[in-house]
């Protein structure tokens, strides 16, 4: 049987098979791939001139993923394999392009951000006309026999989400109005690139039990499994007759002797052994980079994220201050951070994240347990300071957030003295010392940390 990997696109039965679009799986392993350029995995908060506008964040990964499939799919043509794409609806958005300009100082200072246009069809390794994001139901085929049975089978689930407004060499499907083609075929490399309408999968084939409950389950129907059987047997189907085509005899290892090579092919051949060397070295180094990136990056999920990922965020921003910051775990205790500063004063930390709305009086049991409990730890000496950190309306700009936490957060926080701060504050001072390595203001703020306790800390100017 045939190996199928399907990217963006889940097919009933097969979803252990099944990547998202943002996902680093290699296409190698298959020998039929089915694409959907779905860009429904990345998460934006903003519009720009009515289109979606991705953070830095979601803008270099879309760029990236992009990049990988293009590159993935180039070599699975080359290799002779059959990609499938799905033609999900032609989407335009705007990424940042990493080119920042600032305006004004101090508290007034902007940062304008550069942004280009994007679409989810970049990563295409060959050039189609212009796509136009138009739907409709009523579609035409072309009578290939190739595809006759996936017409017959699946006609009655195609729809289009886009049309190419030019000409193919062999297209497959058209609208009904217009001969706009929706489908077509492309041979590229030693393989073919199919561009199919969209399948539409019914509601009928999720099946949920316990809905609403902690043990809720979401599978496939029968009729849904039946559905994706028929489905890559008509794609494994076209495969095969596209491959009867072009039916080549390999050619045996002992016509790679030297004495039969024809003209430049050795040179050739050791050109193309020196790129793929410069090539492995530049993936090698170019991964070094991305690692070193989203390291480098960490500091912004103080602005967005919740859960582990923002107590990391913290424990990164609380070491560019000076303080030794760790999470702590044993049989008996969880802390999302124990703080050490290098005057010697200690803290309990804890964290929270709110979509839409400010860090209430909850998270204050759970502060006021961990500080009791560490108490008792046979180390520990004197109650830590407590501390607690909020992220409020964490899918807002932070410019036009409301105060991050409640009333009766910062009532309860002034009778137990535990320390108030906003994660997005500390992004400021975290890069800023980290850009500027100005220890003099790491220290106004770890003193500006200890002298606000009871209440929420107001970190010191920085002189930009």
């Amino acid at each position: 049987m045939q190996k199928i990997i399907t990217i963006g696109f889940d097919i009933p039965g097969f979803s252990n098979n099944f990547y998202s679009y943002n996902s680093s799986q290699s296409l190698l392993d298959a020998d039929i791939i089915v694409f959907c350029p779905d860009f429904s995995c990345y998460d934006y908060y903003e519009s720009f001139k009515g289109k979606p506008s991705f953070d830095e964040s979601n803008s270099f990964q879309a760029k990236e993923a992009s990049f990988h499939w293009s590159r993935e799919i180039t070599t699975a043509l080359q290799e002779g394999k059959t990609v499938f794409i799905i033609m999900a609806k032609y989407e335009e958005i705007y990424v940042q392009t990493g080119r920042t300009e600032y305006s004004g100082t101090g508290r007034n200072a902007r940062a304008t951000n550069f942004v280009e246009t994007f679409n989810n069809y970049e990563f295409l390794p060959v050039k189609i006309p212009t796509l136009l994001p138009k739907e409709g139901k009523e579609i035409v085929f072309s009578n290939d026999p190739i595809f006759a049975s996936f017409w017959r089978e699946f006609k009655d689930y195609l729809v289009y989400e886009s049309y190419i407004d030019g000409k193919m060499d062999k297209p497959l499907f058209f609208t009904k109005t217009g001969n706009k083609p929706i489908g077509g075929l492309i041979k590229s490399g030693n393989g073919n690139l199919i561009l199919l309408p969209q399948l539409f999968l019914p509601d009928s084939f999720d099946r949920i039990e316990n809905k609403g409950t902690k043990n809720e389950i979401e599978y496939w129907s029968d009729e849904a499994i039946q559905f994706g059987n028929r489905l890559v047997e008509n794609l494994v189907n076209i495969d095969g007759s596209l491959r009867s085509l072009v039916e080549a005899t390999p050619a045996p290892q002992w016509t790679q002797n030297r004495i039969y090579l024809i003209g430049e092919e050795t040179h050739f051949q050791e050109q193309i052994i020196n790129i793929s060397k410069k090539m492995d070295a530049l993936f090698k180094e170019k991964s070094c980079l991305s690692d070193r990136l989203k390291e480098e990056g960490g500091l912004r999920e103080l602005l967005y994220e919740k859960g582990k990922p923002l107590e990391r965020a913290i424990i990164r921003a609380l070491n560019a201050l000076g303080y030794k910051a760790e999470n702590y775990e044993d049989e008996n205790l969880e802390l999302d951070q124990i703080i050490i500063s290098p005057e010697g004063n200690r803290f309990v930390g804890e964290s929270e994240g709110k979509d839409n709305s400010a860090i209430n009086i909850d998270k204050f049991r759970q502060l006021e347990s961990n500080i009791q409990e560490d108490l008792q730890r046979e180390e520990v000496s004197e109650a830590a300071i407590g501390i607690l950190f909020g992220n409020g309306f964490r899918l807002t700009s932070p410019e036009e957030r409301k105060e991050q936490f409640t009333e009766k957060c910062i009532i309860n926080a002034e009778r137990l003295k535990a320390v108030l701060v906003r994660t997005t504050d500390l992004f400021c001072v975290a890069k800023y010392v980290k850009e500027t390595n100005d220890q003099d203001y790491a220290l106004k703020c770890r003193k500006a940390i200890l002298n606000y306790r009871g209440k929420i800390v107001e970190f010191p100017k920085m002189e930009l």
